[in-house]
């Protein structure tokens, strides 16, 4: 029985672990040469392993431009995804951003842009590749992973 609770444990850092890495985000836009995949719906299996190196990135470090001076400690990076008509074409841009701690996922929308930039969707998400086909990954998988244990030992 112990070794069975020394892997649920180990389950249980290796989670925590996950949830305490940098944000990884995916950066994109619909309208780059040979960036289909990042249209909506996201299409992982258009994905060549060079785009992936170059589009999954670390969003844990800000531009300094996007940080007003002495913010920072309110601010936290997110992923975002945005749809927006750009002269009458349809662009899904996904990247990594860095927002108020308070903000609502949507608060992006109200952001002003040119006349001829309409901005249809816009939602920020904070965990790793939020902005892209799945929500749930890796973190998921571990989640069940010690619930099927637990299962398989009470049988």
């Amino acid at each position: 029985m112990t070794k069975y609770f020394t892997a649920i444990t180990i389950i249980g850092i290796t989670i925590l672990i996950n949830q305490a890495s940098a944000l990884k985000c995916w950066r994109c836009t619909s309208d780059a040469t040979g960036a289909a995949f990042c249209n909506d719906p996201f299409e992982t299996d258009l994905i060549s392993e060079q785009q992936r190196r170059w589009s999954y990135v670390d969003c844990s470090f800000p531009p300094q431009a996007q940080l007003p001076y002495g913010s920072s400690s309110n601010m936290r990076p997110v992923c975002k995804k945005m749809k927006q008509v750009v002269q009458d074409k349809l662009v899904v841009s996904r990247a990594c951003s860095w927002e108020d701690v308070n903000a609502p996922t949507d608060a992006c929308l109200r952001q002003n842009t040119p006349s001829y930039i309409k901005t249809e969707f816009c939602e920020t998400c904070t965990e790793d590749g939020c902005n892209g086909a799945s929500q749930y990954g890796p973190t998921l998988l571990l989640l069940i992973i010690p619930a099927i244990i637990a299962k398989l030992l009470t049988l």
